[in-house]
């Protein structure tokens, strides 16, 4: 597949069919993240693949209301958690070399682009969850100690197309020396 096809035809997904996800299927995608590219070469990533839909019925409950992910969490064959250790992005040999926080979020935003995107080109489809309740979904998935949830991704196959939103010109975003 063309890769500008692949950006432009992903989008966020969250009305799945009732196809489940295989395991070879998911290590085909999970295979995008050996080659994403991470501070220092960090790989500062671990993924938790969950089935039980127990389990993803409580992550559901933990997403704020109103989400419209919520309801697609609970149709999805599989929920990807993304998760980083924050002492490994961002840092070499123990010390941190900028001050925009924590760099771990940046190299799963990479990881999580690459695996939304490798999903697509498969025939799959993915959201990118931000609004849950992060202190209630670690204790949820036993997540202790230096690692944080960069996002919550229901994953399944499309119900349908979803139409592109309205994007910007290149020309509203970009800023030539400086910032206006």
């Amino acid at each position: 597949m063309d890769f500008n096809k692949v950006v432009e035809g992903r989008r966020s997904v969250r009305k799945f069919t009732d196809h489940v996800v295989t395991d070879a299927q998911l290590n085909e995608a999970l295979e995008s993240l050996r080659y994403t590219p991470s501070w220092a070469n960090s790989q500062c990533w671990e993924i938790i693949a969950i089935r039980d839909n127990e389990v993803m019925k409580q992550l559901a409950e933990e997403s704020y209301p109103k989400n419209p992910a919520t309801k697609c969490s609970l149709t999805a064959s599989l929920i990807l958690v993304a998760c980083y250790d924050k002492t490994k992005s961002g840092f070499y040999k123990g010390h941190s070399f900028n001050d925009v926080g924590t760099w771990g979020m940046f190299d799963l935003g990479m990881a999580c682009q690459a695996l939304s995107l490798k999903l697509h080109e498969m025939g799959l489809g993915s959201v990118v969850v931000g609004a849950y309740d992060s202190t209630k979904a670690k204790e949820i998935l036993n997540i202790d100690g230096d690692y944080e949830i960069a996002a919550i991704m229901p994953v399944g196959k499309p119900v349908a197309e979803t139409p592109m939103p309205k994007r910007r010109e290149v020309s509203e975003f970009l800023h030539i020396d400086k910032l206006k």
